[in-house]
């Protein structure tokens, strides 16, 4: 280590051509190598894109956003667009997140939906959001009435987007199956 190596802890560099351990200003403290200047931190990017923050305008409503409120002064809604809205006629479907799921059916979170439908499965179907941001749907096998992605029965996991339509069990009889009226990815819309 040379002299310009060495410095004394309380800040202070040794004078040239000293050859002690202790600094010769400050007897009680031992040399070390000179302070290593900090590494400024490393910008990290937002783990959510710029079209998931905060939004001027609702998703749901359109109305401009007022002040530095974080919800829609009209419809009540958070600014932050969901990941995925299925609407069906008794109520839409909403998930917040990317890599979130939930079950569908006549039971759970989303069990009002369904009530009105005795041929719906109390857990009939899973719809989710992967980490890229694809919207899919992945019928429960003990769901004896089938799901349904364009009128085709599905038998597992499968994309949708919002140009497609969810049916679950049958579209006839007494007790015909919910329909999506339609499916929106609001994080994705400008």
């Amino acid at each position: 280590m040379s002299d310009g190596d060495r410095w004394c802890r309380r800040g202070h560099e040794v004078p040239p051509g000293w050859t002690g351990y202790l600094c010769p200003d400050h007897p009680d403290e031992e040399l070390g190598p000179a302070p290593v200047p900090p590494v400024p931190p490393v910008p990290v990017p937002p783990t959510a894109p710029p079209n998931e923050a905060l939004r001027s305008v609702c998703w749901r409503c359109g109305t401009e956003r007022q002040g530095g409120n974080e919800t829609c002064a009209s419809c009540h809604e958070s600014l932050v667009p969901p990941t995925l809205v299925i609407y069906f006629p008794a109520g839409p479907v909403i998930l917040r997140e990317r890599s979130m799921s939930a079950e569908l059916g006549r039971a759970g979170r989303h069990g009002q939906v369904f009530a009105g439908h005795p041929n719906v499965s109390r857990r009939h179907a899973t719809v989710g959001v992967d980490a890229a941001g694809d919207a899919w749907i992945a019928p429960i096998a003990e769901a004896p009435n089938g799901t349904f992605v364009n009128d085709e029965e599905i038998f597992s996991r499968s994309t949708i987007g919002p140009r497609d339509r969810i049916r679950f069990a049958t579209d006839r009889g007494h007790y015909p199956g919910p329909v999506s009226e339609r499916i929106r990815q609001p994080f994705r819309e400008r």
